[in-house]
């Protein structure tokens, strides 16, 4: 256990990537203590003018219920103001997903950054821009 505030065992990190996309880079814990962050940065996303956001989950060491709603409810939030998401979960992340939603939560699932940032490039597919809780044909 840290002697820091348990904030510091989780990294919220938000970075251009021009032409209207970014990137989310989380790290650490998403959890009850932190989670908040997380939520915090969805909202600032929410409000600006982005096209298209990468959530980099791949250093997430762990998510609790907390962490999966403050993920859950910033897709939300993202996607109804028509940002595309694409979500590049860790292994941990990927497996509270795939036990608690069986139909895919994120239709654009990617399995490392390099092919997030390579769709960007992309037209949009109608398989990875569909409405919340579409599942993937």
């Amino acid at each position: 256990m840290q002697d820091g505030p348990s904030e510091d065992l989780l990294t919220v990190e938000l970075s251009p990537l021009g032409r209207e996309a970014a990137i989310l880079r989380l790290e650490g814990e998403v959890d009850l203590s932190s989670a908040h962050l997380l939520s915090g940065q969805f909202k600032i996303v929410a409000k600006g003018d982005l096209t298209e956001l990468i959530i980099d989950a791949t250093a997430v060491t762990f998510m609790d219920s907390t962490g999966l709603h403050a993920l859950v409810e910033g897709k939300r939030l993202i996607h109804d103001e028509g940002t595309r998401i694409l979500l590049v979960p860790s292994p941990q992340v990927r497996r509270v997903l795939e036990l608690v939603f069986p139909e895919p939560l994120f239709a654009a699932r990617m399995s490392t950054v390099d092919e997030a940032r390579a769709a960007l490039d992309s037209p949009l597919d109608d398989r990875t821009d569909q409405a919340f809780d579409t599942p993937v044909a």
